[in-house]
């Protein structure tokens, strides 16, 4: 038994090498890898105690990443969570503090990125393309709107 735990726990830490996990994750991965019940229980046990699965700091490393390098609109990013297996309790009381402020900055943040690479083209194009980008990430028209004129209006 002690073996099957050794084992688990090895394989369990290999796999939260490449990024931090969920405890749904985790869960998930054990049952991947044909692990008891009583070895889950124990990994996660253990792994929680060393702080290298938990749920909250999961959600503020998820919010940054995706802030950072794939923006989304404040309904994807709780969709995200939940699939990620993240409770719902936990995912209201992190994202309350989440405003339309902060989700027109990451839609801004997003679509002058893309802006660059679209500048070559005529205004009309330009604004269908960010329109069409950033809808594709979840932003509200009212967002996507003025983001849109803001930027064009730069030009």
């Amino acid at each position: 038994m002690n073996d099957d735990f050794s084992s688990a726990l090895d394989k369990t830490l290999k796999f939260l090498s490449y990024r931090p996990r969920t405890v749904s994750e985790i869960q998930k991965y054990l049952q991947k890898i044909k692990a008891t019940d009583e070895v889950k229980k124990q990994v996660v046990d253990k792994l929680e105690r060393l702080n290298l699965i938990n749920d909250k700091a999961f959600i503020e490393w998820w919010l940054e990443q995706r802030a950072t390098f794939r923006p989304r609109a404040l309904r994807f990013l709780k969709l995200e969570l939940k699939q990620k297996g993240i409770p719902q309790e936990l995912i209201d009381s992190a994202l309350s503090e989440y405003s339309v402020t902060d989700e027109k900055k990451s839609a801004e943040s997003f679509a002058e990125k893309k802006f660059k690479r679209l500048e070559n083209l005529p205004p009309i194009e330009i604004k269908k393309k960010l329109f069409q980008a950033l809808a594709s990430r979840g932003f509200s028209y009212q967002v996507i709107q003025a983001v849109v004129d803001k930027l064009l209006k730069k030009e």
